[in-house]
């Protein structure tokens, strides 16, 4: 019988248009020519897959695109547990422009592993940010060399505050961004976020819209 991850990568792998062949999956799961053949054949044949190899981009395809590969049988708990790590790569995808691709791809197979819907709804990545699965975090310069900073934690981020890193700047874990920003600004420190970058871009939108806010 074929392998489910292999069954799974070959489903997504068709769906984005890639045409994955028999080389292909060598390839990606170091497995002989024979196998590779094998889980194709066993798509097709065990399966119901309409697959079809296509000789212009010498690779498979569905011809009917409706076909869903069956979800395997997993309990209601284990479902739950597979779309909370689907929220987890698709947050990840949203915040890491280097490999969003491959949190997406992880996000989407766990979700059609799981037997859901594909994508991920806000209540879901807020219950995994909270249950602790994505913990980001800030390093932010203070502009303020007489403070203490081990001593001086404003009231807004002591509960997220990690910990100092050289002299003047410290480290943050936080759940939300659009929270973080706000406590940031609240605690009253000249500062400036020296990472990760796309915090940085997200602080500069945020003060763009209380400017449109406040004067229009």
């Amino acid at each position: 019988m074929a392998s489910l991850h292999r069954i799974q990568w070959i489903d997504v792998a068709i769906r984005r248009g890639k045409f994955p062949n028999v080389e292909a999956i060598q390839t990606q799961f170091e497995i002989s020519r024979r196998q590779a053949m094998r889980d194709i054949e066993y798509m097709r044949d065990s399966l119901g897959a309409p697959i079809a190899y296509c000789s212009k981009n010498k690779g498979y395809y569905y011809e009917d695109e409706t076909f869903v590969v069956p979800s395997p049988q997993i309990t209601e708990s284990e479902q739950d547990i597979l779309s909370y790590l689907a929220a987890h790569y698709d947050v990840l995808a949203k915040h890491s422009s280097r490999t969003e691709g491959t949190f997406a791809g992880i996000a989407a197979l766990l979700t059609r592993i799981a037997g859901k819907q594909p994508g991920v709804s806000l209540l879901q990545i807020k219950q995994v940010q909270r249950e602790g699965l994505i913990p980001f975090q800030a390093v932010v310069r203070i502009e303020m060399r007489s403070l203490d900073l081990q001593h001086n934690i404003p009231t807004s981020l002591r509960s997220i505050y990690r910990g100092q890193k050289g002299e003047s700047a410290m480290v943050f874990e936080y759940y939300d961004s659009h929270e973080f920003i706000p406590a940031l600004l609240a605690s009253g420190l000249p500062f400036v976020i020296e990472q990760p970058k796309w915090l940085k871009s997200k602080f500069i939108q945020h003060l763009d819209q209380m400017k449109q806010l406040h004067y229009g």
